[in-house]
């Protein structure tokens, strides 16, 4: 073992989990850097079993911009996971750096994010078992604490414990509960529990305003209404697996705000191929939205394509290593913000 990247704090609620940075002492990727997960939890606890099933699948990913999971390993109180480290930054540091220096990141930043995570959605969504019968994989964990920018600008999607697949061996939970990060969920899955990978698009909408704009884009005081919710989510029904900085109810009413319009006035001043890119992904109605991620990389990549100065992997590795000592300068290196980067 090399360094702790994280220890559960005193009082935190069960379940714990620690996050090792070690390097591997034999076999194939002898002295390579890995990340070991730690969660101290029972056998049967829901949350190691999906994070179990959710790690079992990412092993067959093998994708430049998924993150690789090399090894389970299973005891009575805790479940070790062994994955790809890569050192640099994830994206909500980034945005930090952002809100403590007050400024925004290049649209082309956030295309280019886009695009990684497209790409790899593409190829979460297509996987096959071994019957060649269809995953019917759902991420549905996009958000900025899941998607890595390294050093040399690789982007890098994680976070596939919550995901939601056909896997037949998949051991099911509760159906009424609902996982991930909601503020980064689609309409149908807040209101209805209703999940297809198109959820997932949406969710990169999301994600990428909040790159543009510095701001999630449901906390936009200037874009929606914040009256209380007149209809409240029956929580017989549907329920959060996990609390939210918004409560369940005013997340419904800002979704079915969240409108064209809307994203045309939280997003004024940016270029019009990237709004239009955004207000098709956020959609309400899921079969307007792309359906497929190779559709939405397409998109992308041809507005970065057409910059008159290319923007690409390094450019913006340069970008956020700017970004980083900045914000270091600006606390006089003695940054708060949390990085494993230089």
């Amino acid at each position: 073992m090399r360094r702790v990247l994280h220890r559960p704090l005193p009082g935190e609620a069960i379940p714990g989990e620690t996050c090792l940075l070690a390097r591997c002492s034999s076999g194939q990727e002898e002295r390579r850097q890995v990340l070991v997960r730690c969660l101290e939890e029972p056998e049967d606890a829901p949350t190691r079993q999906r994070a179990w099933d959710g790690a079992r699948l990412a092993q067959r990913m093998e994708h430049p911009h998924i993150g690789k999971v090399w090894q389970l390993h299973a005891e009575p109180a805790v479940l070790y996971i062994v994955s790809e480290y890569l050192e640099g930054f994830d994206l909500e540091t980034v945005v930090d750096c952002c809100a403590l220096l007050k400024r925004s990141l290049l649209p082309a930043f956030a295309c280019f994010i886009g695009a990684a995570v497209a790409d790899a959605l593409d190829h979460a969504h297509g996987l096959r078992d071994d019957q060649g019968r269809p995953l019917g994989i759902v991420h549905r964990g996009i958000h900025l604490g899941n998607i890595r920018l390294g050093l040399r600008g690789e982007v890098k999607l994680t976070g596939f414990d919550g995901m939601f697949s056909f896997d037949p061996t998949r051991r099911m939970t509760s159906t009424n509960v609902l996982q991930g990060d909601l503020t980064y969920a689609s309409p149908e899955y807040v209101e209805e529990g209703q999940r297809d990978r198109r959820l997932d698009f949406f969710s990169l909408g999301l994600l990428m305003m909040e790159l543009l704009t510095g701001r999630h884009p449901l906390d936009d005081p200037e874009a929606l209404d914040s009256e209380p919710c007149a209809e409240r989510v029956d929580s017989r029904r549907l329920r959060a697996a996990q609390s939210s900085w918004m409560p369940l109810d005013t997340l419904v009413q800002r979704l079915r705000e969240l409108g064209p319009e809307q994203v045309e006035l939280a997003t004024l001043g940016q270029p019009d191929a990237v709004v239009a890119i955004l207000k098709r992904a956020l959609e309400r109605e899921p079969d307007k939205r792309y359906q497929r991620g190779a559709q939405m990389r397409e998109e992308l990549l041809a507005y970065l394509h057409g910059l008159p100065v290319p923007y690409g992997p390094l450019v913006a590795a340069e970008e956020v290593r700017q970004l980083w000592e900045q914000a270091r300068g600006a606390t006089r290196g003695a940054c708060p913000l949390q990085c494993d980067g230089p």
